[in-house]
Order: structure tokens, then sequence, then C-alpha cells
């Protein structure tokens, strides 16, 4: 049976030190959206245009702008029949009508701003979107909040891994890649499916962890906000990532269904060019 009210929504808040003007261009221009959300963007503003965010093949997403309302408010609309993932097996879902409804407001001279994300199917298709969503977008607010607060101004590599980890539950894939990641890590935003935090020692850096259930067993991205570095120490730092996934999950040709009990050794110093 075809949804036609929504089923269930979330609600997301952060205050951010930083003008209602500042906010509102992050949420609606797309040079600034790229500095924290999905590494490229397109945006045709106003009401009846787009917001595309693309995070790499199979992870595009569009949705319709239906509320352009400049520093108070901006609603963005779609309807889903499908999981969006980089998953090889394509995971059909009820299709819903997904709304979210963003919120400014000046507050004790900071930006309130409050997501509500609703539409969500009732069917349990539905719970992993629903709760990837729910974990997604504290992680995605702390990014947006670390930019404007602390790296304004600064060069920023917006980079995404995604990776396929065969026969591997999403919270034994999270936790080996958490168990890999470079040192001092601090934590700043955990749940279910993700986790996120800086790294201290490459200038705050943002580093945001993803695994979701998946037929094949999980699907992890490994998202890094990089302050201040090069193109070629970019680089480095993502070829360091690739080749720490590959070791802890082989292509499905290698995949065995068991796992060495020792993980490939993290990184306890700063993630330099020269070690990644």
């Amino acid at each position: 049976m075809r949804q036609t009210q929504p089923a269930r929504s979330h609600e997301t808040i952060v205050s951010i030190d930083a003008p209602i003007e500042d906010v509102w261009k992050y949420l609606s221009v797309a040079e600034e959206i790229a500095r924290w959300f999905a590494p490229k963007m397109t945006v045709e503003p106003g009401v009846g245009g787009f917001v595309l965010a693309d995070f790499g093949p199979g992870l595009e997403w569009k949705t319709f702008i239906e509320v352009w309302e400049p520093n108070r408010r901006l609603r963005l609309v779609e309807t889903r029949d499908r999981v969006l993932s980089s998953s090889p097996v394509d995971m059909p879902l009820e299709p819903c009508r997904l709304v979210q409804d963003y919120f400014l407001e000046t507050e004790a001279g900071r930006t309130r701003l409050r997501l509500v994300h609703s539409g969500f199917g009732s069917s349990a298709d539905w719970d992993n979107e629903y709760e990837g969503t729910r974990g997604g977008w504290a992680a995605c607010f702390f990014r947006l909040q670390q930019v404007l607060e602390r790296h304004r101004g600064e060069s920023v590599h917006n980079i995404l891994v995604p990776w396929q980890c065969h026969k591997i539950d999403s919270a034994r894939a999270l936790g080996l890649i958490e168990s890999v990641a470079p040192m001092p890590l601090h934590i700043a935003h955990r749940h279910l499916y993700e986790f996120s935090g800086t790294l201290a020692g490459l200038n705050d850096s943002i580093l945001t962890v993803s695994a979701q259930p998946s037929p094949i067993g999980s699907l992890a991205y490994v998202e890094l906000l990089l302050f201040g570095l090069t193109d070629k120490e970019t680089a480095s730092i993502e070829n360091g990532w690739r080749i720490r996934l590959a070791e802890l999950f082989p292509p499905e040709a290698e995949a065995t269904g068991t796992r060495s009990a020792t993980p490939p050794a993290r990184v306890d110093t700063p993630i330099a060019p020269s070690t990644c």
C-alpha cells in the first residue's frame, strides 16, 4: 500500500556562534554547503528550484525547494522508493514523500538551527533510513558548526571514501574502522551507525565514519573534512584510508566470512603524507 501521510519524523538542533545570515549561506549556496556536506553541490535557488548533493556513484541526492525564506526557513522535499547507497544490490523502499524543514532564529547572540526530517515510512524497510538520518544529521550539524566557528577562511578538502564490507555487520565494521582511526581522535558524536570527531594532530580536521546494514553485510563511509592541507597531502591521506579499508574488508572475491583478530595498526601520531 502506498503511504500518503508522514509516519515518522526526527528533529536535530544545533546552536552556532555565527550570524544567521552566514548560517543561511551555508545552507543555500552550493560552494558553502560543499564545505561541510557533500563534496559536490549544485543549487538552483528559490521555490521550484532544487538542491543536488553528490557524494559519488549511487549517492546523488536531489531534493526540491518548496519553501525559500532567506535567514528564516528552507523546505526541501523528495519522493523516494530506494535506499541511496553504494551497494551493488538495489534496496527498494515503500515510496514515501520525505520533507526536510530547516528553521533559523537568533538566540542569545547565536543562531539556532532546527531541522525536522519527516515522512519516513512505517515499515521495517525504512528503519535503517530513519536511524541513519537521525544520527547522520547530528554528525552533519557538528561539521557545520565546526566549519563556521573554527575554520572560516581556511581551505577545506571534503573527502568521502565508500567501502563494501562483505559478510561483516555494521556494528563490527564500525568498530574495526574506529580501531584504526588516527590518534588523537576526540569523539564528539556517536550514534547507532556512526561516529564523528576531531583530529587534534591535523588542525582539528573532522573524521566522520558511518556503517549501514546491507544485503552484502554492511556499507562503510569514511568522510573527512581536512583543513589547511595541500592537494598532495589530502590525496595521500585519502589513499592511506583506502589501504586501511582494503586490509580490513577485502573485495568480495577475497572475503571469507572470518577476519583476523588483529586489525591493521592504528596511527597514534598526526597523519602526514609520508605515513598515510
